[in-house]
């Protein structure tokens, strides 16, 4: 908004010889273009034109508050609706839409009624002039920017009036952009640039910070129409994440605070630099969390002043100048608000319909429950969320229903979905942690409200999952749902077929393949509780991760290449393992089988290359092959292992594995990165959950359009009682008592 002389309103109103128009059936007019608008929009009452100016009479009608806005929405659309009614009505007829607003004066508030002076200006642009009844100014716009839309277009968006209200966001490419030039006025703020900047920048001048760039001003050099900053917190390994990110934070608001205030820049741009501070696809993308709330910071100040900031990530790739230097200049020199550049190519943020978004999964209509499943089996493109009425019958007596929070994945639920898995009755989503909601007769040491963990064999995946109580226990003191729901799978795996089934013991050596994944972290933990020597295999890229977890190079091999038997015969001096722990296929089964020259226990836990046990027994003496499944265990083994378990990471013999958390509704992308091995540790899928009528909603922003549009759904849809609307002007908010008297 700009503050200028208010121009003059016409000396008569209609202008002399100015020609009516016939607005009969308007509105039905409107509505046959693809316009459908509310009777609070019917506004326009009367319209002239006057060579290629138009002129128009708007009232708010009599039911609608005008103090609820500072120029009611509903009146400033009427304003433009004369733009529309001349169009040709034709199937191919092309209408514009309002794109862009420039150079705004506000004059006056809360008018009731408005004269309207329309000029085009160019065939894209339009000047409007806004006067009351009186002939009083109340506003003046001096540039709006229209663009074309089809009639396909509208047809398509008035078709989806049906469709649930919500949308999602979509970070889009852009087309790529080669050879692009850097601003011309462009400066680089920071004595480091530890985003690497300055390369893609080529000679741009820097300061230290906004006190030096401010003085160059003073000394008269022009101030640099856009200024870069670049905001970086410790990286993903930052032990002390709130600390980091209140740090970062009030730096940053620092920063903004200096640049709205200082009138030198009034005509520049801050561009605030990130990386991997937002997440443009599913998944582990954030790294610098730190960083991350810097984002919803400078959203909030780009919002009041529009022309002052803009926000660009860069992909975690350790050389921006290397990589996507000619994304980032595409960036700036389109003057985008917002962007990340992922993969060499510039994003941008786009809202889109949930059927729109790849990918995602949505519940299905009208179930009450349901749970993660292929439609088909042989692809994980056909993971679906489908109803699961297991979840609302009848309980048995030995059984708990269970509101789901978290559940673990593990690489049989990809064997599942890829139908590579033995049998037909396996279920996605066999483990996981939430709070009981019921309990069977017979179920004894559980209540309502209890939280729990443990197995979920008919799926967990989904918001309620129905188990027998023997399968489950209470989760460790300090632990989160989510720790706790990647636990049962493979620390009970771990425990089962180390304790029960091998029987090791201290001073043993143990091999565990696939040390970095769940099952053997869990493994290692035990083992070394037990008193074993551990050594384990991974991908070259985790061995930092196994470093830190206490193995050296000679206990440390490669799991993708059959160097290992060697190398772990030199390290034994050639007397091998007593216990292996695998999880291989083929040539590196038949390696690892060599790795026990004097006998041994060989627990299998892979589903890939299961082996006949005499046979193994013949082509190698003295081992003792065996292939097992945790269920094998049986529910009464299963409570007391599970019980054991608490009690060790209770003592803080045992800790929880490294997490990837992914949100249900992309869990095709999340079991794609799983069977690709490209996570360490565990991965689990957070959960929806219900809201709580007794419990309170805190909204912030509430008095605006959408905090007062979620206020009624949670209202409506959700059965809130106790809400908690803050806003920066609280109660003395235009529309505050009106929100208030609509809601109770």
């Amino acid at each position: 908004l700009h503050t200028e002389p208010a121009p003059s309103a016409p000396t008569t109103w209609p202008p002399t010889g100015a020609t009516p128009h016939d607005l009969t059936d308007l509105y039905d007019h409107l509505a046959d273009q693809g316009y459908t608008y509310g009777p609070a929009f019917q506004g326009l009452t009367a319209l002239w034109h006057h060579g290629t100016d138009l002129y128009a009479e708007i009232n708010l009608p009599s039911h609608t508050n005008p103090t609820d806005h500072t120029l009611h929405p509903a009146l400033l659309d009427a304003a433009l609706h004369p733009l529309i009614l001349n169009t040709t009505n034709e199937p191919t007829t092309t209408q514009r839409i309002p794109f862009a607003w420039n150079n705004i004066t506000l004059h006056a508030t809360h008018p009731t009624t408005l004269h309207v002076h329309l000029t085009p200006t160019t065939p894209d642009t339009v000047e409007l002039a806004l006067y009351d009844g009186n002939g009083g100014p109340v506003a003046h716009i001096g540039g709006l920017t229209t663009r074309p839309v089809s009639r396909e277009q509208l047809g398509a968006a008035a078709g989806a009036a049906n469709e649930p209200g919500v949308h999602l966001l979509d970070w889009s490419p852009l087309a790529p952009a080669t050879d692009v030039p850097a601003p011309k006025s462009v400066a680089l703020l920071g004595a480091a640039d530890p985003l690497g900047l300055a390369p893609v920048l080529g000679d741009c001048a820097r300061y230290e910070d906004l006190a030096a760039l401010g003085a160059t001003v003073d000394a008269g050099a022009e101030a640099p129409g856009l200024v870069l900053v670049s905001v970086a917190g410790e990286g993903e390994d930052t032990t002390d994440v709130l600390t980091a990110t209140r740090t970062v934070l009030y730096g940053a608001t620092g920063l903004v605070q200096e640049w709205l205030s200082d009138e030198r820049f009034a005509r520049s741009r801050l561009v605030v630099v990130t990386r991997g501070a937002v997440a443009t696809r599913p998944g582990p993308e954030i790294r610098d969390l730190a960083a991350a709330p810097v984002w919803g910071l400078v959203r909030s100040a780009r919002t009041e002043n529009p022309e002052r900031f803009a926000l660009l990530d860069l992909d975690t790739v350790p050389d921006v100048a290397s990589a996507a230097a000619d994304a980032v200049l595409q960036v700036l020199m389109e003057e985008l608000p917002e962007a990340a550049v992922r993969d060499g190519s510039a994003h941008v943020p786009r809202l889109v319909r949930p059927a729109d978004a790849a990918g995602v999964l949505t519940p299905p209509d009208g179930a009450g429950s349901w749970r993660v499943d292929v439609t088909s089996k042989g692809t994980l493109g056909n993971l679906a969320l489908v109803p699961h009425p297991e979840g609302e019958r009848p309980l048995a007596a030995h059984e708990i229903r269970v509101a789901m929070r978290a559940g673990g994945l593990n690489f049989r639920d990809v064997m599942i979905g890829l139908g590579m898995y033995p049998g037909d009755d396996a279920m996605i989503g066999g483990e996981g942690a939430g709070i009981v909601l019921e309990t069977g007769s017979e179920v004894t040491g559980l209540s309502v409200g209890d939280r729990v963990f443990g197995m979920f064999p008919s799926g967990g995946l989904g918001p309620v999952g129905v188990t027998d109580h023997r399968l489950t226990a209470r989760i460790p003191r300090g632990l989160s749902f989510g720790q706790a729901s990647v636990i049962p799978v493979v620390y009970l795996t771990a425990y089962y077929g180390l304790t029960d089934l091998a029987g090791l013991r201290a001073g043993e050596r143990l091999l565990v393949h696939a040390a970095a994944g769940g099952v053997g972290m869990a493994a290692t933990q035990i083992a070394r509780h037990l008193g074993a020597e551990v050594f384990g295999t991974a991908s070259t890229g985790k061995w930092d991760t196994l470093r830190a977890l206490g193995f050296d190079d000679a206990h440390l091999a490669n799991s993708r290449t059959l160097d290992f038997e060697q190398q772990f015969t030199t390290a034994t001096e050639g007397q091998g393992f007593d216990v292996v722990l695998d999880s291989l296929a083929k040539e590196f089964v038949d390696a690892t089988l060599r790795l026990q020259p004097h006998g041994g226990r060989f627990l299998e836990i892979g589903k890939t290359d299961i082996r006949d046990a005499e046979e193994v027994a013949a082509a190698h003496p003295g081992v003792v092959y065996q292939a097992f499944d945790l269920m094998d265990a049986g529910p009464e083994r299963t409570q007391e292992m599970l019980k054991a378990l608490v009690e060790l990471f209770e003592a803080g013999v045992l800790t929880p594995p490294p997490l990837t958390a992914w949100d249900v509704s992309h869990a095709p992308a999340a079991l794609r990165h799983l069977s690709q091995a490209q996570h360490v540790g565990k991965t689990l899928l957070s959960l929806p959950r219900e809201l709580d009528p007794e419990g309170t909603v805190l909204i912030t922003g509430a008095t605006g359009t959408l905090g007062t549009l979620l206020a009624h759904h949670l209202v409506t849809h959700h059965d809130v009682r106790h809400l908690l609307l803050t806003s920066r002007r609280g109660d003395q908010a235009p529309g505050a008592d009106t929100l208030r008297a609509e809601l109770e």
